[in-house]
C-alpha cells in the first residue's frame, strides 16, 4: 500500500537536515532527541492525540458496547472451537435442523480464542484496537495525500458520527482494517495502476470469512476492474497484446466475486448473502438494517457529510478520481437504505475527502512554534501514558463488569432455576437476552426459541416472531406456542408484556422494570 509507507529515513550523520525536517529552528537542531523523532510536530501531534483520545474513550465506554452481537460471536465461536464448522442449527428450537452457513466463522473463532486467553476485557481491547487502527490508517492516508491537518481533524469528527455506531464488540471489528486497506489500495490504483492492487484479492478471501461486508468490498473491487477496462479500451496502445491489456480488468472484475466463494462452505455461502441482504423481515427487527432516516442522530450528520462530499467533488473535480467519486456516492446511497453501511462510507470519506476539500480552500504559509511543539510532544506522551493505564485497568476488570449495562445476573439465575426444575420447559426470549443466556448457560441449547441469527428463520417464522414481539393481530401469541418461560424487554415489547400478564395462571419470576421473566401456566400455550 503505497500511501501508507513511511517517508524514507534521513541518514544519522545529517542531523541538521533531520532536525530541520522535524520543524526545529536552526539554533536548536543539534538538540533533536528521541522524543522529537518519535512524535510528530504541530497539528499532526493533535491528530495523534485525537486518535489516542478516541481509543481511551472507546475503552472507557467498553462495558456499554457488549451487546447482542457480542454474545452471538462468543456462542458461535465456542461452537466452532468445540465441534468444528457448523452446518446444521442445533442452538435454537425454532430453526432446529435448518442449514446453518456460518459466514463469520473465522472472526467468531478468533473472538472466542481471545476470550479464552484474556477474558471479555481482552476481547474488548482487541475490538477497540481494530477500530482505532482502521480510523488511524484513514487519517494517515488523508495526510499522505496532502490534506492539511486541520481539514483532516474536521472530517475526523464528522466521519466519526457514522463510524462510532458500529462500535459494538462484534465480528465486524475484525473487518475494519481490511475495509480501509482495500479502499486505499483501490484509491491508489485509480491514480496509477500497479500490481499492488491485486493484494485486494487475498484481502477479500480473508474478509469473506470474517464478515458479510466483504460483499461490498467485492463490489468496490469490481468497480475498479470495470473502470480499468474502460481506460484500457480507450488508451491502451494497439501494440499491446490482448492478454496484457485485459488481464488486470479481468482479474479484478471476475476475481472479486470468486474470492467470496473461497470459504469452507463454497457455493453454499451464496445462500447466506441472499438470506441477509434480501430478507425484508430483518429490517423490522434490527434497527441497523433500517433506512438511515429512522435515526435522526445519525441521519443529520450523515447528510451534512454527504453534502460536503458532493460539494468538494464539484469544487475541485480533478482532485479525486472517477473511482473515488463513484464509490463514495454508491456507499452514501447504500447508507441511506441501510444504517449499518454508514461505517464503510465514513471510513472511505475520511481517507479520500480531506484532500479534495483541502484543495478547495485557501492555503496559509506554515508556521513553526518551538514552544508549541514541545507542548504537543508532552501532550502526546501524556495521552499515551493515559492509554496504557486505561488498557491495563480494562484487562484487569472482571467479566461481570462488561455485562452490567445490558444484562442482569438475576435474570440468568431465575431462568436457570426454572429450566432445571422442569427439563421440558422451553424459553421464548427477546433477542436482547437470547444469545447472552446461551452464552452463560450452555444447557439451554435447543430450548431457546431463536437468537440474533434471523437469517435462519423462514418467512412465516419471521412474521410470527414479529407479531409476538409487537402484539399485532388477533392470533399474535401463536408464535410463542409451546414456550412457557418468557424473557421479555418491557421497553421493546410493552404490548406483548401486557398481553402475557393478562393470561390466567401466570407467575412473574423476575421484574426490574426493564426485564421481566414470566412463567405461563401449564394450560397456557
Amino acid at each position: 500500500m503505497l500511501e501508507l509507507l513511511p517517508p524514507r529515513p534521513i541518514p544519522a550523520d545529517r542531523s541538521g537536515e533531520r532536525a530541520g525536517a522535524l520543524g526545529l529552528p536552526a539554533g536548536r537542531r543539534s538538540r533533536a532527541n528521541g522524543l522529537h523523532v518519535a512524535f510528530p510536530r504541530g497539528s499532526d501531534a493533535l491528530l495523534v492525540v485525537a486518535m489516542v483520545a478516541l481509543g481511551i474513550t472507546l475503552l472507557l465506554l467498553l462495558p456499554r458496547t457488549f451487546g447482542v452481537d457480542s454474545w452471538l460471536a462468543l456462542v458461535a465461536g465456542r461452537e466452532v472451537w468445540s465441534g468444528g464448522l457448523p452446518h446444521q442449527e442445533t442452538l435454537t428450537a425454532m430453526s432446529h435442523g435448518a442449514p446453518w452457513v456460518d459466514q463469520q466463522w473465522l472472526s467468531q473463532l478468533a473472538s472466542y480464542a481471545i476470550y479464552r486467553i484474556g477474558g471479555l476485557g481482552l476481547l474488548g481491547v482487541t475490538s477497540v484496537t481494530m477500530m482505532t487502527v482502521a480510523v488511524g490508517a484513514a487519517v494517515l492516508a488523508a495526510r499522505r495525500r496532502g490534506a492539511r491537518a486541520w481539514g483532516v481533524m474536521a472530517m475526523f469528527g464528522l466521519c466519526l458520527t457514522q463510524i462510532l455506531p458500529a462500535g459494538e464488540v462484534r465480528t465486524q471489528a475484525f473487518a475494519m482494517p481490511l475495509i480501509v486497506a482495500t479502499t486505499l489500495l483501490l484509491s491508489a490504483d485509480s491514480r496509477r495502476h500497479t500490481r499492488r492492487v491485486y493484494w485486494c484479492l487475498p484481502i477479500l478471501v480473508v474478509w469473506a470469512n470474517l464478515h458479510g461486508t466483504a460483499l461490498i468490498g467485492a463490489a468496490m473491487v469490481c468497480l475498479r476492474g470495470l473502470l480499468l477496462a474502460s481506460d484500457r479500451w480507450r488508451e491502451a496502445p494497439a501494440r499491446d497484446s490482448a492478454w496484457r491489456r485485459w488481464r488486470g480488468p479481468v482479474a479484478l472484475t471476475l476475481g472479486a466475486p470468486l474470492c467470496l466463494l473461497i470459504t469452507p462452505y463454497g457455493l453454499s455461502i451464496v445462500s447466506y448473502y441472499q438470506a441477509t441482504m434480501m430478507n425484508s423481515g430483518i429490517r423490522h427487527l434490527v434497527t441497523e438494517w433500517q433506512p438511515i432516516t429512522s435515526d435522526l442522530a445519525i441521519a443529520v450528520p450523515f447528510f451534512i457529510l454527504a453534502g460536503l462530499v458532493v460539494w468538494s467533488f464539484g469544487r475541485r473535480p480533478t482532485t479525486t478520481t472517477v473511482w473515488e467519486k463513484v464509490v463514495l456516492l454508491v456507499l452514501a446511497a447504500s447508507s441511506i437504505m441501510v444504517i449499518r453501511n454508514g461505517l464503510l462510507f465514513g471510513l472511505a470519506a475520511l481517507a479520500i475527502v480531506p484532500a479534495s476539500l483541502d484543495a478547495a480552500l485557501p492555503r496559509r504559509p506554515p508556521r513553526t512554534v518551538p514552544v508549541r511543539n514541545r507542548l504537543n510532544t508532552a501532550l502526546c506522551v501524556s495521552t499515551f501514558a493515559a492509554l496504557a493505564i486505561v488498557i491495563m485497568s480494562t484487562l484487569l476488570r472482571p467479566g461481570a463488569a462488561f455485562e452490567h449495562y445490558s444484562q442482569r445476573p438475576r435474570v440468568l439465575d431465575v431462568v436457570r432455576a426454572a429450566t432445571l426444575r422442569d427439563p421440558t420447559l422451553k424459553v421464548f426470549a427477546d433477542v436482547r437476552f437470547a444469545d447472552w443466556l446461551l452464552w452463560r448457560d450452555p444447557q439451554l441449547r435447543g430450548r431457546i426459541a431463536n437468537d440474533a441469527r434471523f437469517e435462519l428463520l423462514t418467512g412465516s417464522q419471521m412474521i410470527r416472531l414479529v407479531r409476538v414481539l409487537s402484539a399485532v393481530g388477533p392470533d399474535w401469541k401463536q408464535g410463542a406456542n409451546g414456550y412457557r418461560l418468557l424473557v421479555l424487554d418491557r421497553a421493546a415489547s410493552p404490548d406483548s408484556v401486557r398481553g402475557f400478564l393478562a393470561e390466567p395462571g401466570h407467575r412473574v419470576l423476575y421484574d426490574d422494570g426493564e426485564r421481566i421473566v414470566i412463567l405461563r401456566s401449564a394450560r397456557g400455550r
